[in-house]
């Protein structure tokens, strides 16, 4: 759901940043209207403001917080609100994560490839 000032967070793994991309992949029908992506389907979520994303990939698996958040829009709230909440290390490496900006994801908490970290206020 669109809530100005939060951001929700997922992480997990991916072969390549294609695979990602082909993840996050909004198409369209002939008449216009938005095929939801595999992300969105995976999570449920009927829309979301695909300017105020971000998704990065990795060509190493990540363990650290912080080094999978390093150089996000507002990291300086973000890396420590979700160290704050969860720790300084994921219980599994990963190597891509999404957060949606000006999001509170309510749903279901994790599916695959990737999992769903939490919310938080980052504004």
């Amino acid at each position: 759901m669109e809530i100005e000032g939060y951001v929700s967070l997922w992480v997990g793994n991916f072969s390549s940043k294609e695979e990602l991309n082909n993840y996050l992949y909004i198409s369209y029908d002939e008449d216009g209207d938005a095929i939801p992506s595999k992300f969105e389907e995976d999570f449920e979520i009927d829309y979301y403001d695909t300017d105020f994303r971000e998704a990065g990939f990795f060509e190493k698996e990540i363990t650290s917080i912080q080094e999978i958040l390093k150089g996000c829009s507002y990291e300086e709230n973000i890396i420590p609100a979700i160290i704050s909440t969860i720790g300084e290390t994921l219980e599994k490496p990963v190597n891509s994560m999404i957060l949606l900006y000006n999001f509170k994801y309510n749903g279901q908490p994790s599916k695959r490839p990737m999992t769903f970290l939490g919310t938080l206020h980052y504004k």
